[in-house]
């Protein structure tokens, strides 16, 4: 059976993840290489060269140039013909008990346009040298092979024209990065003690770095060993000191001594490590390199990823001792935290302070999680505050809804005994607790409106005032009736609780607007109720019609402006003035409709309610309102009752307005919001 080369190569799939992979199978052929030789360990050497393109087509901010071509120089072994043999056979298992798969080379031509070998090699007591090219059209071609008159071993590999558009254009990498992945790719070696001498030089910007040197920063921490379902695991656990702009932690799967793909970041599988790790007075990284026998047998062929289920929900018909990525994690969390507990305890107790100032500062609606220490234990600690939100969400909205079912089959069952009713107070109050949360959460948005009100009465650092219109607006928004806007995009509640249930409300609009009558006068706010709503107290509704049950109407007067400006220094003028021929335009109309064309009845027996609110009251002013009729309030405000048209107005300053929605609040902003 014939598998040409192109067929193959072409099953490669490589990903901006797999930018260097050619490069690192290269280094490992040339590890395996060497670990087969006799050279003292000591004299082992790798040097790699790199040579540079073009500039990528985006470029970043080191503005590196892109790879073109690399050398990679090692003094091992060489293509004797037991090696050029096992190359030349796809799928090779001639060095299987190094973890060579024979795919790498194919690899490396997913990427790479030539593949270019110049080996020195000694065998049978006769040295030799073989050059030979792999390519996908012509496959290998002997260039020559000859007895050497070199008497040392060296292999040049030459992995020329980068031709993979993907890997071309994410290869614009740093010397220092480059080194820093290859690095991190063969720890396992480093850690047991062999790797040989690796050394990387740029071309282009006449840099080199020694590999080993680097490894010079990390220190083996711990290792440890665990089993999943029969299966040994073992990690390595290294630590670095926090230097330069490193942000996390990492965790990489191994398989035959090489990591496979890219570190996981360790914040994703276990929070607590989202940032460096307090040691002894020391901010330390983490690099956990994990190994096994089972990893061995479940890497792609390729060693970009694993053939291992990542979830066990997604393990429907597999058996239950399927091993998953989520099992591994697990394990490596659970033990990470016990070998690490003093950090960990503590990064805890931190995250949950933060939880419950979260809670208290900015979202009340979670105030009954402050009183269940289990819920605030098991958040997951270092989350930012959107995920923060969104775990307390999921919480509060799983434990509302079992809570709520819970009530139902109980009022379904109709099971009544002295557990069933111990169970049902329960969940009331469990319910009563979340109903709380949802109140504290309104409760906030009205507190926010009335800190609103009260800066919107204050002069600026210019002695202006708000205008009439921004008052106005933050009440309830000028030009609109609340068929154009929902029940919590006003702010009614502000003048009286009991408002904010009627069925038909304008503002700022003229009568005839929304009704049939003809006038061109503009209330501020007229409020009408009819018998229809009592059974929806809070509803937007269609328009009222017929006979109405009660009338409201509010005139507001600008802050910073004070009455007595409506006569500038002449006081002698009733409050009712302000607001009474609004009433008159509906009392004394014939026929009356509201904007949708239905008649509205409105009779001189019908109760109407006039407020007037206004900055500031001269004591003129009030003197001959006084003496008009006019009484005061035990609140400081005035009131006028004109029984034969079941009139009743009040006046008001916006301060009276402002305090006494204050006080109405304070009693549950006082309980909600202690600290």
């Amino acid at each position: 059976m014939i598998v040409p080369v192109k067929n193959i190569v072409e099953q490669v799939d490589l990903t901006s993840d797999d930018v260097l992979l050619p490069l690192l199978e290269c280094i490992i052929n040339s590890i395996i290489s060497l670990q087969q030789s006799n050279i003292p360990f000591g004299e082992r050497k790798i040097q790699i060269q790199i040579e540079r393109g073009d500039y990528p087509n985006n470029p970043s901010f080191e503005n590196q140039k892109t790879i073109s071509t690399i050398k990679i120089i090692d003094n091992g072994i060489g293509f004797n013909q037991n090696n050029y043999k096992s190359f030349e056979t796809p799928f090779s298992q001639v060095n299987k008990n190094f973890g060579c798969k024979g795919v790498g080379r194919f690899t490396v031509l997913a990427a790479y346009e030539e593949y270019l070998v110049n080996s020195n090699f000694s065998e049978n007591d006769k040295w030799y040298n073989r050059v030979f090219r792999f390519t996908t059209e012509k496959e290998i071609e002997t260039i020559s092979f000859e007895e050497s008159n070199m008497k040392e071993p060296k292999t040049i590999i030459e992995i020329k024209n980068c031709n993979n558009s993907i890997v071309k254009e994410k290869s614009a990498l740093s010397i220092d990065q480059i080194s820093e992945l290859i690095m991190q790719h063969c720890l396992i070696y480093y850690l047991n003690n062999a790797l040989p001498i690796i050394e990387i030089i740029d071309k282009e910007y006449d840099r080199g770095e020694v590999i080993n040197q680097l490894f010079e920063k990390v220190s083996k921490d711990k290792e440890r060993e665990f089993k999943i379902y029969g299966e040994n695991f073992k990690i390595y656990i290294t630590k670095t000191l926090k230097e330069g702009n490193r942000k996390n932690n990492y965790l990489y799967y191994c398989a035959n001594s090489r990591t496979v793909g890219n570190g996981k970041n360790l914040k994703n599988i276990n929070s607590i490590f989202s940032y460096p790790v307090l040691l002894n007075g020391n901010n330390y990284f983490f690099d956990i390199y994990l190994v096994s026998d089972f990893l061995n047998t479940k890497v792609f062929k390729t060693r970009n990823g694993f053939n291992i289920q990542k979830e066990r929900e997604n393990l429907l018909f597999n058996s239950s001792e399927t091993i998953t990525i989520q099992d591994i994690e697990e394990k490596v969390s659970e033990i990470i935290e016990k070998e690490y507990e003093t950090f960990v305890k503590e990064a805890k107790e931190k995250s949950l302070n933060e939880v419950v100032t979260y809670i208290t500062e900015k979202a009340p609606r979670y105030n009954s999680f402050l009183r269940n220490p289990s819920i605030l234990k098991s958040i997951p600690p270092n989350l930012t505050e959107d995920k923060l939100e969104e775990h307390l969400y999921k919480v509060s909205f799983n434990a509302r809804k079992n809570v709520e079912q819970s009530i139902e089959k109980f009022i379904k069952n109709k099971t009544v005994s002295e557990d069933a009713i111990n169970q049902i107070i329960e969940d009331i109050k469990e319910k009563t607790a979340y109903d709380v949360d949802s109140l504290a959460d309104y409760m906030t948005r009205r507190k926010a409106i009335i800190d609103l009100f009260d800066k919107f009465l204050d002069a600026d650092e210019n002695g202006d005032y708000k205008l009439e219109e921004d008052v106005h607006n933050l009440i309830f928004p000028l030009g609109l009736t609340n068929n154009d806007l929902d029940y919590e995009n006003h702010n009614l509640w502000l003048l009286d609780e009991r408002f904010i249930t009627y069925k038909f409300i304008a503002s700022d609009k003229s009568i005839t607007s929304y009704s049939q009558v003809k006038s061109r006068k503009e209330l501020d706010l007229i409020m009408v109720e009819s018998p229809q709503m009592f059974d929806n107290p809070i509803s937007f509704g269609d328009k009222s019609s017929g006979e109405v049950n009660s009338m409201v109407i509010f005139e507001f007067k600008r802050p910073g402006d004070t009455a007595h400006q409506k006569r500038l220094t002449d006081y002698r003028w009733e409050f009712s003035e302000l607001i009474e021929p609004y009433f008159d335009e509906f009392l004394y109309t014939p026929i009356k409709k509201n904007y949708k064309g239905n008649q509205v009845i409105i009779k001189e027996t019908t109760p109407k309610f006039g407020f007037v609110i206004l900055d500031f009251i001269p004591e003129p002013l009030a003197k001959y309102n006084k003496n008009k009729g006019w009484k005061m309030t035990p609140f400081g405000t005035f009131f006028k009752i004109e029984a034969e048209t079941n009139l009743h107005i009040e006046v008001m300053t916006f301060r009276k307005l402002l305090e006494f929605s204050k006080n109405r609040h304070n009693p549950f902003f006082d309980k909600l919001f202690v600290k």
